[in-house]
């Protein structure tokens, strides 16, 4: 693939990511054996991260920007493992720069650090071999700032490849002990995990509950199963939604669903 010319490099303000460019159609972070389109239908900024898994490369699209409506290519190894989140809040401004949620030490990039919880994560496993087929989920186990939509592209919204949004915001139904709040008016920014929250093992599905017959789950991690029921609300959540499909693109969508028009701005 040709690269844009020195003189346009040079604009973009994000000198860490040397393979992030702009062009006149979506933008290719990383070019690799697998493509994620990420989107952003958020009506304000989200600012997407990737983080690989211990033994898994870093892409080069550590994290970038991502303005309501607009998407973003990311390409990733045949064979990774690793998870996307998005960033609300950002501001990268001097000795300021953070983020209010999924923070990752104040930087556009993440380099391969894991954001602050709680976020929304997506978590992929890539095989280059079909027969092993490649996996995916969406986590809240430490807790939620986004909705997120996962699936395969040519668009496959079967069982077993379509990974749904939220059908509540959970922001919105998230009780004050969890509440991850910005500003004066104490605006719920995410919503912690009771494991998060509190750190109990029967939250937390360790120690005497660190099996699947003694970790049930709690009211609390019923408020995200009611709110996204094809996420992971805890550790051992049964119910969630694991898809094996093999693809070579995958869409990530942030706010999918049409309630997420009517978020407040972050």
């Amino acid at each position: 693939m040709a690269l844009l010319p020195p003189l346009l490099l040079s604009c973009i303000l994000v000198l860490a990511l040397p393979a992030f460019h702009f062009a006149a159609g979506p933008a290719v972070v990383m070019v690799g054996g697998v493509t994620f389109h990420v989107t952003n239908k958020c009506p304000f900024p989200v600012w997407p991260a990737v983080a690989p898994n211990a033994g898994h490369p870093v892409l080069a699209a550590g994290g970038f920007f991502l303005p309501p409506g607009q998407s973003e290519r990311v390409g990733a190894p045949a064979t990774w493992n690793g998870r996307f989140w998005g960033r609300t809040g950002c501001t990268f401004a001097g000795n300021a720069a953070r983020c209010l949620t999924g923070d990752c030490d104040g930087r556009l990039a993440c380099n391969g650090s894991v954001g602050t919880p709680p976020a929304t994560l997506v978590e992929v496993s890539l095989h280059e071999d079909q027969s092993k087929g490649s996996s995916y989920d969406v986590s809240v186990v430490d807790g939620y700032n986004l909705p997120v939509a996962v699936w395969t592209r040519p668009a496959n919204r079967s069982g077993d490849c379509f990974i749904a949004g939220c059908a509540k915001n959970v922001n919105a139904v998230c009780p004050p002990e969890l509440q991850v709040t910005s500003g004066a008016g104490k605006k719920v920014v995410a919503c912690r995990s009771a494991c998060l929250a509190f750190g109990l093992d029967a939250f937390c599905c360790r120690g005497a509950y660190g099996t699947a017959e003694t970790c049930r789950g709690s009211v609390y991690s019923r408020i995200f199963r009611d709110a996204c029921p094809a996420y992971y609300s805890y550790a051992y959540d049964v119910a969630a939604a694991t898809a094996r499909c093999y693809a070579q693109e995958y869409v990530v969508t942030f706010c999918p669903s049409r309630w997420g028009d009517r978020v407040a701005q972050i």
